[in-house]
């Protein structure tokens, strides 16, 4: 699955990926545009069950960019986002039309390398923005309190998640190290270290989506989906419906056991588990409980 579906499909999740000061920061923060969420929308809703993915470097190298304490609150967000675009006018039209052929993708590649850099600086302004209301102290204790989950992260991973986030773990323990007892120059150069990874990320990141979309645009025009209703709430309400039901699931006090160079569920039967499930898993109980509480919250304004 292309990076492109892999960013939307976070947001349809309603899964945490970024800093969220206001609403209009959200999708900035997870490097989307509106029309990365009008694409993923339909896409998502015209394949039902969709709800398998696996985040991409970029998106880790998002999610370790965040303040402590801000996943609910991002959560609550980006779910309204999302919901705003699917109860509105352009909306039902772009679904009508999506049933008649393939997922609407007209964007140019130019057109799409200056929104990749647009959005970039908008990234870097509101990231910059949100460390300034840190205060110094919570963010290098909330730092500290993350690295260990980091690692343990870091044994589930392989290739270049693995090597990145290798990367991220030993470049914010030295900082960790070197800054103890002094945590404004710790916000400081942290910060510094967070602008100049999401700088270095932006270029390959933006390549992937635009390959991305040439390829969804491709495989879409080989195919019609025969599945697709014409009145999209039976769908939805299947879609989060599901994603409650996933989140239910999930057994946050699951026991790991080390495995080698990997860290394995001990109950067997988590093993078999799907990718999403072991993700919402990482992800941690407050945001999946947050993003449970608001596909509830929409399901229950559905019936």
């Amino acid at each position: 699955m292309s990076n492109h579906y892999l960013r939307v499909g976070f947001i349809l999740l309603i899964l945490p990926i970024s800093i969220a000061l206001r609403t209009g920061d959200v999708l900035t923060d997870v490097g989307v545009t509106m029309a990365d969420v009008r694409t993923g929308t339909l896409h998502c809703l015209r394949h039902e069950g969709l709800l398998s993915f696996t985040p991409s470097s970029a998106i880790r190298a998002a999610a370790a960019r965040i303040p402590p304490g801000s996943r609910a609150a991002t959560v609550q967000l980006l779910g309204k986002v999302v919901r705003s675009y699917v109860e509105s006018d352009a909306f039902r039209h772009d679904y009508q039309q999506s049933l008649q052929g393939p997922s609407p993708d007209g964007d140019s590649r130019e057109a799409q390398q200056a929104d990749a850099d647009e959005t970039l600086n908008a990234e870097l302004l509101a990231i910059q923005q949100a460390y300034t209301h840190l205060d110094p102290a919570v963010l290098y204790s909330g730092i500290t309190t993350q690295l260990p989950q980091m690692e343990a992260e870091l044994a589930t991973l392989q290739g270049d998640d693995r090597r990145l986030m290798q990367q991220h773990i030993t470049e914010t323990s030295r900082m960790l190290s070197d800054y103890a007892g002094k945590p404004a120059e710790f916000k400081k150069q942290y910060l510094a270290y967070q602008l100049q990874q999401l700088r270095q990320s932006a270029r390959p990141s933006a390549n992937d989506a635009a390959t991305g979309r040439a390829k969804a645009a491709s495989s879409a025009a080989r195919r019609r989906i025969p599945k697709a209703q014409p009145d999209v709430r039976p769908v939805l309400r299947k879609q989060l419906t599901a994603f409650v039901a996933l989140c239910n699931d999930v057994d946050f006090r699951a026991k790991l056991v080390a495995d080698g160079a990997r860290q394995e569920f001990a109950n067997p039967a988590y093993r078999a588990k799907s990718a999403t499930w072991k993700l919402l898993f990482r992800m941690g109980k407050e945001p999946v409980m947050a993003a449970r509480a608001f596909a509830q919250a929409w399901l229950a304004d559905l019936h």
